[in-house]
């Protein structure tokens, strides 16, 4: 699965090129492709975004972040999930509930659902396949209790499970705390342990190189899954609406990774010289306490200070 994402795409591009009367549609995927984000910027977005999140968790704003703000800004994150998916708020994620949230997450995830109906797809084809079901096992994984529901406790045992896992790789100094270089060093370890783990899947025979038959399978099977992924009929055939539609899918997946900076932001002010007011409504926000010291219909006001009596 991971050396079909590190090549799938690649060759998903190359497909969409060479698919003939693609060049009728040029001018309006031209016009798509120039309304994304550029390199530079869609890396901004991401940088953003994590800058974000860290900020997130840090809750004492010290710079850090410590191993239990890192665990409490999972619960946050896991925890909505489990809402999300607790449709009938007992406190546990039962397999109906769990297939409820699964089918709303493809529905508004195309390209993911093309990708879990191609890996279904290839299992039902090879019953004999060892290879477990990815979604399966992160729930017998979560399900320790073997009692075929997620409880919230088992889920917080996992957080902190994975927490302290990364802690002990990404903490290199060993002060109990994660600095935002830190946080960039894991990151780029991370991509540097996939594209090992991608090196080693496909170096079949263990010796350290890959071969030309190894490259050759490296990229024919990443390739068939995007052919099946492109062929949304399944009738062997990629026709011009399906390859326009799963551009279009692409293209909109692309662009939900942007950050929109809105126009009343401070940035934004300072560079067009308005106000607050004058880009977007300011709302007015009473306090608690405001409504105290207002008169009730027809009860006079107690606290106003009485004129005095005229002599």
């Amino acid at each position: 699965m991971r050396t079909d994402t590190r090549f799938g795409i690649c060759v998903l591009a190359l497909g969409l090129m060479a698919i003939p009367g693609a060049g009728r549609a040029q001018e309006h995927r031209d016009q798509d492709l120039r309304s994304l984000p550029s390199p530079m910027e869609a890396l901004r977005n991401l940088q953003n975004t994590g800058r974000i999140l860290f900020m997130m968790a840090d809750a004492n704003h010290n710079g850090q972040i410590s191993q239990k703000e890192a665990i409490d800004a999972n619960n946050r994150l896991v925890g909505g999930f489990f809402f999300q998916a607790d449709a009938d708020g007992n406190g546990a994620v039962s397999e109906e509930e769990m297939r409820t949230l699964r089918e709303a997450y493809l529905n508004d995830n195309p390209w993911v659902r093309y990708v879990v109906d191609a890996i279904e797809a290839q299992q039902k084809n090879q019953p004999s396949s060892n290879q477990p079901n990815p979604l399966l096992g992160i729930t017998a994984l979560i399900d320790t209790n073997n009692d075929k529901q997620i409880q919230a406790q088992e889920l917080r045992q996992l957080v902190q499970s994975l927490t302290q896992s990364y802690f002990a790789a990404a903490d290199t100094n060993r002060d109990d705390q994660i600095s935002p270089s830190e946080a960039n060093a894991s990151v780029l370890g991370g991509v540097r342990a996939l594209a090992q783990a991608v090196f080693q899947q496909a170096d079949s025979d263990n010796n350290g190189q890959l071969s030309r038959a190894e490259y050759d399978k490296a990229v024919i099977e990443p390739a068939n899954v995007v052919f099946r992924i492109l062929d949304s009929n399944h009738d062997g055939q990629i026709s011009q609406q399906e390859a326009e539609e799963t551009e279009r899918t692409i293209v909109t997946q692309i662009r939900k990774l942007q950050l929109v900076e809105p126009a009343n932001s401070l940035t934004n002010l300072i560079e067009s010289g308005k106000l607050p007011s004058e880009v977007a409504p300011v709302p007015t926000f009473s306090t608690p306490n405001a409504g105290q010291n207002r008169s009730q219909p027809g009860q006079p006001n107690q606290k106003r200070s009485q004129p005095a009596p005229r002599r």
